[in-house]
């Protein structure tokens, strides 16, 4: 049986987000996760008065909608984790 790991990873280590029996599922979950950071750089960006670009290259790396593509690193990464359960 299969089980699908959602969460981020930054230079600070990683945090879980939730567990899923189906691809579909995680998708969904790694989705949220990525649109949420992805809002919270958009947030800095305006605080920032549009001119850093720092928070310029996150939007545009969590734009990436592939979650075997996508890198944010060193900042935080959705990801998607397969891992195969022995019975």
């Amino acid at each position: 049986m299969k089980v699908y790991v959602v969460g981020y990873s930054s230079c600070d280590g990683h945090s879980l987000d939730s567990i899923h029996t189906t691809y579909k599922g995680a998708f969904k979950a790694w989705n949220k996760i990525r649109i949420s950071l992805l809002d919270e750089a958009k947030d800095s960006l305006k605080r920032h008065n549009n001119e850093d670009e720092m928070y310029k290259r996150i939007i545009k790396r969590l734009s990436c909608k592939d979650p075997k593509k996508i890198d944010n690193g060193p900042h935080e990464t959705p990801y998607i984790r397969e891992y195969e359960l022995k019975e």
